[in-house]
């Protein structure tokens, strides 16, 4: 996700932005807007969502919903390179593209080209949603009106962002903007079949602890802007690993690519650390098909928290400067940590850091990770029944 914390393309969003997103409400209200055709009569539905990972799998909350409401809709997904990989989990998109955030001619006309009824931008803050919005041709287009960022102007239905609700209810109030008696939640389409990858991994992995044991995944490694405030202290992933290889659990470590040398590099440094690497090794439905089918997943607030939450695995997800109340994991059997010390639960919108910047992970204990799963039921059996 270099894209994401790319200061450059912060600083254009900004101060180019915001006068981009002006401009092209303007032309977007000279050139005129038809009416809204009624609910049951419109036949194509855009959706863009130019951040994360994890914000497209919240997302999906919208595109479920509004799905129920238009069952014969054609629902087109414009994404960046570096969520992409989402896609083939999201139900119901009939067509999707995914661009370089730069690409923003390629993006219009892709967009253009479908002669959208509705168009749905999912950005909480940056304008380059808003100005791909107000030049796309849409009928209709709805969007977050968010205190401090300057991107609402020209959206047809203005919904307000608020920091006091999670993530998951600021998206379903778009779709509700449209239908307001929408219900939805996010979910994922998960394989039916394991994909060849997750094959690969699940036999390697059986073949290792040479008997099927029940797997915990542990996920290191945050992403964004100062991501390493979100980590927490290797001494304690290891331990954790150790307490879990005790409990008879197969400890694996997840990880997209770039994460692969970072995952050896802390095994060398642990060498007593019993837990096997996964980084690099599976795609995203094949990561997810193995969440399904795993004893639980422990992970740092990320996109991997929510895909495996999304999966149906019991998970803890491990916040520090995030605030869980907002960005927590979604799912039926899910626990959100704090550490007890330290400044955390900031962030709202992913750049509320403090000066200066320190970390407060450390105060997460390991036997509040422990706590939480056997308050999920995850080793509870395994060592009391």
């Amino acid at each position: 996700m270099a894209e994401r914390g790319n200061k450059l393309n912060r600083f254009l969003d900004r101060w180019a932005g915001i006068p981009l997103t002006l401009c092209s409400a303007g032309l977007r209200a000279a050139m005129g807007t038809s009416a809204l055709a009624a609910p049951a009569r419109v036949q194509s539905v855009g959706f863009l969502c130019l951040g994360a990972i994890g914000d497209l799998l919240l997302f999906s909350s919208v595109i479920a919903g509004l799905r129920k409401h238009l069952p014969d809709a054609r629902f087109y997904l414009l994404t960046t390179k570096g969520n992409a990989s989402t896609v083939p989990l999201i139900p119901g998109i009939d067509e999707s593209a995914a661009f370089g955030v730069r690409q923003v001619p390629a993006m219009l006309s892709w967009l253009r080209e479908k002669r959208l009824d509705v168009l749905i931008d999912s950005s909480q803050w940056p304008r380059l949603g808003a100005v791909l919005s107000n030049l796309s041709g849409a009928n209709r287009t709805v969007g977050f009106e968010t205190s401090g960022q300057c991107r609402a102007y020209g959206y047809s239905y203005k919904v307000p962002h608020r920091a006091d609700r999670h993530e998951v209810e600021n998206f379903v109030a778009l779709g509700r903007s449209l239908f307001p008696d929408m219900e939805a939640a996010p979910g994922l389409a998960l394989p039916q079949e394991p994909p060849v990858d997750a094959a690969q991994a699940d036999a390697m992995l059986e073949s290792m602890a040479g008997a099927r044991l029940p797997r915990i995944y542990l996920h290191m490694w945050p992403s964004g802007i100062h991501a390493w405030l979100k980590e927490w202290p290797a001494e304690y992933w290891a331990f954790l690993a150790k307490r879990l290889y005790e409990l008879g659990f197969q400890v694996c470590l997840t990880g997209a690519p770039g994460d692969a040398q970072r995952n050896v590099a802390f095994l060398e440094a642990h060498a007593d650390c019993p837990a096997v690497s996964l980084a690099g090794k599976l795609s995203l439905p094949a990561l997810a098909w193995m969440f399904s089918r795993g004893a639980a997943v422990v992970s740092v607030n990320t996109g991997t928290m929510h895909l495996a939450a999304l999966a149906g695995a019991p998970t803890v997800g491990l916040h520090g400067p995030t605030n869980p109340m907002r960005w927590g994991a979604w799912g039926k059997a899910t626990k959100s940590l704090l550490p007890h010390t330290g400044a955390c639960a900031y962030l709202n919108l992913g750049f509320e850091y403090p000066r200066p910047l320190e970390s407060c992970m450390g105060g997460l204990p390991v036997e509040d990770v422990l706590n939480a799963l056997k308050q999920l039921g995850v080793y509870q059996s395994r060592c009391e029944s």
